[in-house]
């Protein structure tokens, strides 16, 4: 019995130690110290103020599976939706909000869910967290956009470094949120890009180079205004938590400086984000812990 007992701890300190391993990418414990890489902020949601805005998921989408395919068919608001699959090291996440338009109000609802397996096609049911209502203050962030025309045929990629013809400034890519007109294999496309970080101010109208050489151009498209306009930090923030298992802390100072929402995600793995009011483009940034 005791030599049983003894090659059961045995088993068992080795698949611990298995599994730490797995973790070191992550974390590193030296003595009593644990030390953890930090992840940085991520861009979680994005919305302009064009289009429909729902108040809440429907009752007849709050599962993944259901919501998912919502979306795929365009259903009302759908647009409004983003899903995040939460990384496995997160066991909290931090929300903060920028925006264009000083002193406008953003309002966010999170739904989470644990998902039965690691399968794209695992489904759960989605629990209504709570609500968000951020103000946007003053402050700067590194999240820029700017109107473009002449888009194409390369279409800019996140992480591209796009610099200017004339100025030979620079700022990385984002995302392309907005396409309004034309198309990129044709040379005319129009919208929105976004950038985070900047050099400097770019030449009114000039055209854009991009650094990816395998599929780069010396004219990727067109900036149509003289500079990029600059997202700025919410800096007071409104909760109502639902009681869905979990606590909220919120920090909201009101003196543009940064807002920010904190959650326990008790081991959850799926966050969706409906963005039911926004009157301004904005940005729902997280940050794992």
């Amino acid at each position: 019995m005791k030599k049983f007992s003894i090659l059961s701890v045995l088993l068992a300190l080795i698949f611990v130690s298995a599994a730490l391993r797995t973790e070191t990418l992550k974390q590193e414990v030296t003595g009593n110290v644990l030390h953890t890489i930090q992840d940085g902020w991520v861009v979680i949601d994005e919305t302009t103020s064009a289009g429909a805005e729902p108040p809440a998921l429907i009752v007849g989408e709050r599962t993944k599976l259901l919501l998912e395919a919502a979306i795929v068919t365009g259903a009302s608001g759908a647009e409004e939706i983003s899903t995040f699959v939460i990384p496995a090291s997160w066991n909290g996440i931090r929300f903060r909000s920028v925006g264009i338009t000083n002193n406008d109000a953003q309002t966010y609802q999170i739904y989470l869910g644990t998902r039965s397996s690691l399968e794209s096609d695992s489904d759960c049911e989605l629990s209504y967290a709570g609500q968000l209502v951020f103000t946007t203050g003053t402050q700067v962030s590194l999240f820029y956009q700017i109107a473009y025309t002449s888009g194409g045929p390369y279409v800019p990629l996140p992480g591209d470094t796009l610099t200017g013809n004339t100025s030979a400034e620079t700022a990385v890519v984002l995302t392309t949120v907005s396409f309004t007109s034309g198309s990129f294999a044709a040379g005319d496309a129009a919208g929105t890009i976004q950038y985070r970080s900047k050099s400097g101010t770019f030449t009114n109208s000039e055209t854009v180079a991009s650094d990816r050489i395998a599929r780069g151009s010396a004219n990727v498209l067109t900036h149509a205004a003289s500079d990029l306009v600059g997202f700025e930090m919410a800096d007071a923030v409104v909760l109502t938590a639902k009681s869905w298992g979990s606590t909220w802390t919120i920090t909201s100072p009101a003196d543009d400086t940064n807002a920010e929402a904190e959650l326990d995600i008790k081991g959850a793995d799926f966050l969706v984000v409906l963005a039911s009011e926004a009157s301004h483009d904005v940005k729902l940034l997280g940050k794992g812990y």
